[in-house]
């Protein structure tokens, strides 16, 4: 289905053309990062791209949906033509960093002498019982650099990028002789997250690299990264998996969810499992079938529920990511009705029936009406980001600017 996303861009387009079994982690972005950390510096705290009660992607031993991307890299290992720079790209939560992590743990693993694995090895599996397993897992080895967001101690949150000074740890890592005769490492997950000057900072070490230094970048959206740092880097896409996979994964992670349940979770992460484990761990479910069984009453909306609503994203531990779910969980919905209106034949099946019967009433009419309650909502999510707009006003702003788009649609 093609991507129907908010903004002044897409509308304007759209104007013109009217073996191994284990658990899989994956990541996502936007609501869907870590969870926030608690109020403390304490070491436990989560990685930025971690979902709790799942494993990390260093830490995963198996790889779902991408087994050709991984026998063409075992393949290329074995072959001895292995380039310098990798740039794993695709939509996020789909896998890519575990698999940057299982080459990874080849990479350290083999010294060179294709006798331990053997040189017809297909995949890059590596015993979970090895040191370099448990050491990757760690981020422990000596041998990888792992360059991601780094933990605020003044906000107690992740930085929302990766900083200049993170990417610098590289002179330090390159200018010391690799341990235990065998290959250096560098992860950026992701490099979507490095700043204008951080990607500067990567592009003398691409350019240069010491011998037998191999750099694996993760990417959402490639086409942000500089030029020169997609030209230096081979570039392997991966694809969204498919359905039953999806599935499998989000089951395998979160066996308390039954097949509707992850079901319903995928289609509101666009079939990404590592979004949906992050919408799951959130009770993202619960939230959006609130928010519908507000919405399906539009244009009248009761101001007792509204106002209920609202008020669970001012107060309370939970109330700043709470929000940020809203708004997520209100974009896809407004993505869903653009896109059902623009190409009815191509609509996926609604998440929940309450959705259907809205879509019905609603898709189809007043197209400019639902593209710029996007547009809108983009711009009052990142003020209330940027200037601390209260939360509550917000969500009733947003509520109220549902209600008004719904009744010109209905008219």
């Amino acid at each position: 289905m093609p991507d129907h996303r908010c903004g002044p861009r897409r509308r304007a387009r759209l104007g013109q053309h009217r073996g191994r079994s284990g658990r899989l982690s994956c990541r996502a972005r936007d609501f869907m990062k870590a969870p926030s950390p608690a109020a403390t510096d304490a070491p436990e705290r989560p990685a930025p791209d971690e979902v709790a009660e799942t494993l990390h992607p260093s830490a995963n031993p198996s790889l779902t949906g991408h087994a050709r991307a991984e026998r063409f890299l075992a393949a290329t290992l074995a072959g001895g033509s292995l380039h310098h720079a990798w740039l794993f790209a695709g939509p996020p939560g789909i896998g890519k960093a575990t698999l940057a992590y299982r080459f990874a743990r080849r990479l350290l693993s083999d010294t060179h002498d294709a006798g331990f694995f053997g040189a017809q090895s297909e995949d890059l599996f590596v015993d979970p019982d090895t040191a370099v397993f448990a050491q990757v897992a760690s981020g422990s080895h000596p041998n990888l650099l792992r360059l991601r967001r780094q933990w605020d101690f003044k906000t107690k949150k992740y930085r929302s990028g990766i900083l200049v000074d993170d990417v610098r740890q590289l002179t330090g890592f390159l200018g010391q002789r690799a341990n235990r005769r065998g290959r250096r490492v560098v992860i950026v997950d992701a490099a979507d997250d490095l700043t204008g000057q951080a990607e500067n900072a990567l592009l003398k070490p691409l350019e240069e690299p010491p011998a037998d230094t191999i750099f694996l970048l993760i990417s959402h959206q490639p086409g942000a990264l500089l030029p020169t740092i997609r030209s230096r880097c081979r570039r392997l896409d991966l694809r969204s998996l498919s359905p039953d996979d999806a599935q499998a994964v989000v089951q395998r992670q979160s066996p308390e969810l039954d097949a509707e349940q992850a079901s319903v979770l995928l289609s509101l992460s666009e079939q990404s499992p590592g979004a949906a484990l992050r919408l799951h761990q959130a009770d993202g479910i619960v939230l959006y079938r609130e928010m519908i069984s507000l919405f399906t009453k539009a244009p009248a909306i009761p101001r007792e529920a509204a106002q209920k609503l609202a008020a669970s994203m001012e107060r309370g531990a939970d109330a700043e990511r709470r929000f940020a779910l809203f708004c997520a969980l209100f974009e896809g919905l407004l993505r869903r009705l653009i896109a059902t209106s623009v190409v009815p034949e191509n609509a996926v099946l609604p998440p929940d029936p309450g959705e259907g019967r809205l879509a019905e009433r609603l898709a189809g009419r007043g197209l400019d009406q639902w593209f710029d309650l996007c547009d809108n909502l983009q711009r009052l999510r990142e003020r209330t980001e940027t200037v601390n707009l209260n939360r509550k006003a917000v969500t009733l702003t947003l509520v109220s600017a549902f209600e008004d788009a719904a009744r010109k649609a209905a008219a």
